[in-house]
């Protein structure tokens, strides 16, 4: 009888120690944070929301967070007439979309895209800006259609004037590129050096792109470096046989060469390694002259790279474009 009770009560201490050890199911909650965010044009182009430089809310437009690389929607709003949302969503690092309402697309604005991180109780705000374009570099632009609406942005290296007596044509540069833009308002003043923004056309005039139709964002950034022009040989220069090659539109140099005769504002350039061609093209036959070179003489050149009616051309912007130098 004594093993017996014994036994019952080493059974009941078993019994009850297996349920204070084993922890009742525990149901996993999903951690929550929130996007918001003001929904505008933003006609100055700075990214912030300035109704005093002509900024205007986007009222009744559907705002969606989506999973990361995916159209999985996580959660969605529609902007207020204060052109606000909010917007609960997971935790983590999610996709901002905004989806074309009728508005939008009236005002051929585009939306660039955000990545927002969104954290455990906490509210992420994301200004979002709708624009005219969204930058890509010159030379994806240079391979859109003709015809395309395109967005690019980089520092002017032949500004108004300096080619055409109308003052309305300039070459702009980024890291991968240059191309001119037509059309540009003189009013604006732009220099060489200046940073700019422009969304225009995709063109092509005698064989050489160009920007047409431009807008150019106001958010210009006065007085920036102007890229140094890329040093090419003559044999390199005449070697350019294609609109889309990168040297196109690009500030370049080339060093210890005679000139030839002019023609039509053209003339043969030769370093050694082969012929090439510069050309006075406009203003730029007064600025500079076909008189500023002498046969047997050497000279330094510097100018934007041409590419008209299948001709590749060094055009100096000026005569400070033109060094004479030792030809040793």
């Amino acid at each position: 009888m004594t093993r017996m009770r014994t036994s019952l009560l080493l059974l009941g201490a078993l019994f009850s120690a297996a349920c204070v050890d084993d922890p009742e199911p525990v149901t996993a909650l999903e951690e929550t944070g929130q996007v918001s965010g003001i929904l505008f044009f933003d006609r100055d182009n700075n990214n912030v929301f300035t109704p005093t430089a002509g900024d205007s809310v986007m009222p009744g437009v559907t705002v969606r967070v989506l999973d990361r690389g995916t159209t999985r929607v996580l959660g969605q709003a529609v902007s207020g007439a204060n052109g606000r949302y909010e917007i609960a969503v997971p935790v983590g690092t999610h996709d901002l979309d905004v989806v074309r309402s009728s508005a939008i697309v009236a005002g051929n604005f585009v939306w660039c895209g955000a990545a927002p991180s969104v954290y455990r109780n906490e509210a992420t705000f994301v200004p979002t800006p709708l624009k005219f374009g969204c930058v890509i570099r010159i030379n994806v632009a240079k391979q859109a259609a003709q015809g395309a609406s395109v967005t690019i942005a980089g520092i002017v290296t032949a500004q108004p004037g300096r080619y055409r007596a109308a003052n309305d044509n300039l070459y702009l540069q980024d890291p991968t590129g240059g191309v001119q833009v037509f059309g540009v308002p003189a009013s604006l003043g732009l220099l060489e050096g200046d940073s700019i923004e422009v969304t225009g056309t995709l063109a092509t005039f005698n064989t050489q792109l160009q920007i047409t139709s431009p807008r150019i964002a106001p958010n210009i950034r006065r007085g920036a470096t102007v890229p140094d022009p890329v040093q090419l040989t003559t044999a390199q220069l005449s070697a350019t046989t294609n609109p889309l090659s990168p040297n196109v539109g690009r500030l370049a140099r080339v060093r210890r060469v005679t000139v030839g005769a002019f023609a039509s504002g053209n003339a043969p350039i030769n370093d050694g390694s082969g012929a090439a061609q510069v050309r006075l093209d406009g203003n730029a036959n007064t600025t500079i002259g076909t008189a500023r070179f002498e046969a047997g003489k050497c000279y330094d050149i510097t100018g934007i790279v041409g590419f008209f009616n299948n001709a590749t051309q060094l055009q100096p912007r000026g005569a400070f474009d033109v060094t004479e130098v030792s030809c040793q």
